[in-house]
């Protein structure tokens, strides 16, 4: 789902093929890194990334290209992608490195798969993270979240396509209504989901542990192309997770069900050689049914994230592009835990701006977004503080239109 909160971070990127200078956004050849499309505030009408080439791979077309930059966590090179073609078909995959587990996310994932152009593509997720230990005592096995495997696939319609996902993972959802920090609620069953079969030696019986999480994802999507048309999105998602131990006391059953629909819908304003505005509106009703030790109840989201963002060009192959977003926020929960109580928040205003820096050069780019952590703590050249030793205390990108 769309992330309503950004994480104080210093991104850096390099992909692959460049983008024509001075061409309009919505023409760049370029493929444009997963950051770009956090800076953007997932904004749907702005310039495809190679995350959307790896969900929908039909956007991928005769692009080849290759890429790698942060994850959210924004500590190192956590995430590449790739694509090539050969024997007139794409083969393109994508690695998703560790991520902040307060957003819910999956982290570890390869995703890997082939397509006929811009027809179809289909691939196979995998996550493999097992450990054994064989001690005098017994043998200990255990698969660590997120190890699981999957399937996706991805279907042109013409002018839109439909695609989607089904997968079987170790973990559990981090926080109430999975994927939300704006309320990210208590956590209800703390880390490490890790799911260990204990077989001892000698006449003890073998015992269980497990923690599993069935998600099915199906969405349809329709981009804006050119400048006064409409993008339109929607996804929805289930997911089932379940924790259960064998062991005599306690005998552990805890659920819980998710359910999410997530429509969406961008516009480019403007699009021509020198800038380009996209504006939209990211939406999403959540409903969470919880089993898990004291807690019996039901949750429930209402969540309208307008946003804004934009792309200018400067010459010599850099542009800058930026990101604004607010929030508004309807959650409720009932009887949780199972005290017969209710209760309901709203949250409004809630903002989060993000600014980037691209450069380009024949077919090598550089992306790079400004966060927090880097205005802060970063090489000085912008302190982030009036007091701090550096050349600005802070930064901005603005467009007249």
């Amino acid at each position: 789902m769309t992330t309503l909160k950004t994480i104080a971070i210093t991104c850096l990127t390099v992909s692959g093929l460049a983008m024509a200078q001075g061409a309009p956004a919505t023409a760049t050849a370029a493929p444009r890194t997963g950051l770009y499309g956090s800076v953007t505030k997932g904004n749907i009408a702005a310039d495809n990334t190679v995350d959307d080439y790896s969900r929908r791979p039909t956007l991928i077309g005769d692009k080849q290209y290759f890429a790698g930059f942060t994850g959210i966590s924004g500590t190192d090179m956590g995430n590449a992608a790739f694509s090539i073609k050969a024997k007139g078909l794409n083969w393109f995959g994508a690695v998703t490195g560790p991520t902040n587990a307060d957003t819910g996310s999956f982290p570890d994932i390869v995703r890997l798969g082939m397509g006929s152009g811009s027809a179809w593509g289909a691939g196979l997720l995998l996550a493999v993270n097992r450990q054994t230990v064989d001690a005098p005592g017994g043998k200990t096995s255990g698969y660590f979240e997120t190890s699981g495997f999957g399937a996706f696939a991805d279907f042109s319609l013409g002018a839109s396509d439909v695609y989607g996902l089904v997968s079987w993972n170790t973990g559990f959802p981090p926080v109430a209504v999975s994927g939300n920090p704006v309320v990210s609620g208590p956590q209800l069953l703390p880390a490490p989901h890790i799911s260990t079969t204990i077989d001892p030696s000698g006449a003890g019986s073998t015992t269980e542990e497990n923690h599993h999480m069935l998600s099915i994802m199906a969405g349809w999507k329709k981009d804006a192309t050119t400048e006064g048309t409409h993008s339109f999105n929607v996804e929805a998602s289930y997911i089932m997770a379940m924790h259960t131990d064998d062991a005599p006391t306690p005998d552990i059953d805890d659920n819980m069900n998710i359910l999410s629909l997530m429509p969406m819908w961008g516009y480019i304003l403007r699009a021509n050689n020198e800038y380009s505005v996209f504006v939209g509106t990211n939406t999403a009703f959540i409903f969470e049914k919880d089993k898990v030790g004291t807690l019996d109840g039901s949750r429930y989201l209402i969540g309208v994230t307008p946003n804004i963002a934009f792309q200018k060009q400067f010459g010599h192959g850099f542009e800058g592009f930026s990101g604004f977003s607010v929030t508004g926020v309807f959650f409720g929960a009932s009887d949780v835990p199972a005290t017969d109580i209710s209760n309901t928040a709203l949250f409004t205003g809630f903002a989060d701006v993000s600014l980037g820096l691209r450069w380009v050069k024949d077919n090598f780019a550089v992306e790079g977004s400004l966060r927090d952590a880097f205005l802060s703590n970063g090489p000085y050249l912008i302190s982030g503080t009036p007091t701090a030793g550096g050349l600005f205390a802070s930064a901005g990108l603005s467009l007249g239109f």
